[in-house]
């Protein structure tokens, strides 16, 4: 059912996809489309993005309560009390479930209060607001320290990009099947949005204007599908072969405004494999500007220094030679936030192009591959620590495209345990240990080749290389690596 209404998205993310425009780092879609706008500027209205809040929560746990029939979805006053009494542990539910699918219900919540009128930073309180709920009465299992992270600041993060994204596609001027398709992209986007446009009948509403909330920016959009092999281990040909979908998305432009505003500019990337073992969403990488100044330009080169919001996911699954599931690497930064640079040097006059960004993040919220730890759902270790990201990409004759990417990750477990524990008398529920007591650091290198034809279509080729060092206090310290080959067609919107 996911797969279905994910390749629906796609195709109707092609078909209605109207706003293109060149983006930063790809060569493709020269021209700029700005649109005379009539931006539209809602009231705010606090107590029904409170109540949309508290429905979300009511919704979901109805449904884990009377479909699913979910044992931690019976709360009664007593887990209520329970729950005030033990307090925040970290919890023990598997890896997609913390780093992307609460960051997802957070931007729930952040939507709920961004399509009732308030502004970015008033919405975060909505956020942070119906996490707690959720984590302390709507679960008779204790509150999770490491979800009220994820689910704020990824839903902040998810939630400011997916309000921006259904932006784009709201016209009222529109009507007939146009009317529906843009009204059913904008809802698949940011259901709660489309919810409030059916409460103040916008959504069936005839206007002379397009009704958005945000002016025609620079936007590149490019889908692709092809083959992807993830290997078992480095130089190994045993592994697995899936049909990977992939999205890319930059928003704005970094260079163009003297300061810009939260999420003014963004890059959003997403893969999806299908057909293999591999879990569906395989790597979700957003970067979003809080704030940002351009700081130097000098003919076709320029500067820009800001603060950026990240949030990246990276998850693996296969069967190994012996028969067992392993995770090749498993790499999140679901809460994380520092200061950088990004450079361009683009001109008509010259052939070549170049595009450089650099980004230096503390995180507050990361997760690596365990190696020891396994206890119920959970065989990541959960962990604070730093970032670091480096981008180059070089555009020769706005067809060939070259760039070199590395990414390194260093999480800190913190609150491990003693490896004499004995597992049959601990309460997984309020073991509370954010795993094994270790240090690891995490890399990404690629590169990637491709031809961008004036007809929209790209075909690239894309290598990448993982590996981990994990350092444990009282085990053994362990490396591991791995890499994957993607072959892509692209169509640029």
């Amino acid at each position: 059912m996911i797969k279905r209404l994910l390749i629906t998205f796609f195709v109707l993310l092609t078909l209605m996809f109207t706003q293109s425009a060149k983006g930063q780092h790809y060569p493709q879609l020269d021209r700029r489309l700005y649109v005379s706008d009539s931006i539209v500027i809602h009231p705010r209205r606090p107590w029904l993005a409170a109540g949309e809040a508290f429905g979300v929560n009511m919704l979901v746990w109805g449904f884990n309560r009377f479909v699913t029939n979910e044992d931690f979805a019976r709360i009664n006053g007593k887990s209520i009390k329970r729950n005030f009494k033990t307090g925040p542990v970290w919890d023990t539910d598997k890896f997609s479930t913390n780093l992307v699918a609460h960051p997802y219900h957070g931007s729930l919540y952040y939507n709920a209060a961004r399509s009732n009128g308030m502004n970015f930073w008033q919405s975060i309180p909505f956020t942070f607001g119906g996490s707690l709920m959720w984590e302390f009465f709507m679960e008779t299992e204790p509150p999770s320290i490491n979800d009220l992270f994820a689910t704020t600041f990824g839903g902040v993060a998810l939630g400011e990009i997916t309000y921006r994204l259904s932006d784009l596609f709201i016209d009222n001027r529109t009507t007939g099947a146009e009317r529906v398709g843009r009204e059913l992209l904008s809802g698949v986007i940011s259901p709660i949005r489309a919810l409030n446009r059916i409460i103040t009948g916008e959504m069936w509403k005839t206007m002379p204007s397009k009704g958005r909330t945000f002016r025609s920016v620079p936007i590149n959009f490019v889908v692709g599908v092809g083959p992807r092999f993830l290997a078992e281990e480095d130089r190994s040909s045993h592994g697995v072969t899936s049909m990977n979908v992939s999205l890319r998305l930059n928003y704005g432009d970094p260079h163009d405004d003297e300061f810009y505003s939260p999420y003014e500019w963004f890059q959003l990337q997403a893969s999806f494999d299908f057909f293999s073992k591999q879990p569906l969403v395989s790597q979700v990488n957003a970067v979003g500007a809080l704030w940002g100044k351009p700081i130097w330009k000098k003919g076709a080169r320029a500067l820009t220094l800001g603060i950026f919001q990240h949030f990246d996911y990276y998850d693996s699954q296969l069967r190994s030679k012996s028969g067992d599931l392993l995770a090749p690497y498993r790499i999140s930064q679901a809460a994380a936030v520092g200061g950088g640079l990004i450079y361009k040097k683009s001109s008509p006059e010259n052939n070549v192009e170049v595009f450089a960004d650099f980004y230096q993040n503390a995180v507050i919220l990361g997760a690596s591959a365990s190696d020891h730890f396994m206890i119920d759902e959970r065989d990541y270790n959960l962990g604070s620590g730093y970032s670091t990201k480096a981008f180059f990409t070089l555009v020769y004759n706005k067809r060939w495209l070259f760039s070199l990417n590395t990414e390194n990750y260093h999480i800190y477990t913190w609150k491990g345990y003693k490896p004499d524990i004995d597992w049959s008398t601990v309460d997984y529920e309020t073991l509370n240990v954010q795993g094994d007591k270790s240090n690891a650091q995490l890399s990404i290198f690629s590169a990637q080749i491709g031809y961008f034809s004036d007809k929209k279509w790209n075909l690239t080729l894309t290598n990448r290389y993982f590996s981990r060092e994990t350092k444990y206090k009282y085990f053994d310290d362990v490396n591991s690596s791995t890499m994957d080959v993607m072959l892509t067609l692209g169509v640029g919107i």
